[in-house]
C-alpha cells in the first residue's frame, strides 16, 4: 500500500516514519508542504493520503480539492488529519471528498492497523 503522509511539523512525520519503516505492506511517502503534495500527487499514484488539516496555504483542504480533481486520484482513499472534533467540521471535510477523520493526537503505532482497515 503506498501512502501519502503530509504534515508541516516534522516531529510528527518522524514519529510516523519509525510507526511505519516496519511495516512490510506499507510504503510511506511523506511531505513538509500542501504545495510539495501537490507536486507528488500529479506524478505519482497512492492508495491512501493522510493530510494535516491545519497548514500554510495551500493547507489540508486545499491539497483534498486538488487531489479529487486528479484523474489518478478520484478513488484514491484520503484520510483527514486534524484536531478538530466538531461534527460540522468532520461534515465539511467529508463534503469536500474526504472518506475518513482522523483525529489529533493519535497513537503512530496503530497507525499501520488503521490505513490496512480503510
Amino acid at each position: 500500500m503506498k501512502v501519502l503522509f503530509v504534515d508541516d511539523e516534522a516531529d510528527i512525520r518522524e514519529m510516523i516514519e519509525i510507526a511505519l519503516i516496519v511495516e512490510d505492506d506499507i510504503i510511506p511517502t511523506f511531505a513538509a508542504s500542501g504545495a510539495e503534495a501537490i507536486k507528488i500527487l500529479k506524478t505519482q499514484d497512492f492508495d491512501a493520503l493522510l493530510l494535516d488539516v491545519m497548514m500554510l496555504p495551500p493547507d489540508g483542504q486545499e491539497v483534498l480539492r486538488v487531489a479529487r480533481t486528479l484523474p489518478n486520484h478520484q478513488s484514491t482513499k484520503i484520510v483527514m488529519c486534524t484536531a478538530k472534533t466538531s461534527q460540522e467540521a468532520e461534515n465539511e471535510l467529508k463534503a469536500l471528498g474526504a472518506d475518513q477523520i482522523l483525529h489529533k493526537p493519535f497513537k503512530p503505532v496503530k497507525l499501520a492497523g488503521y490505513l490496512r482497515d480503510l
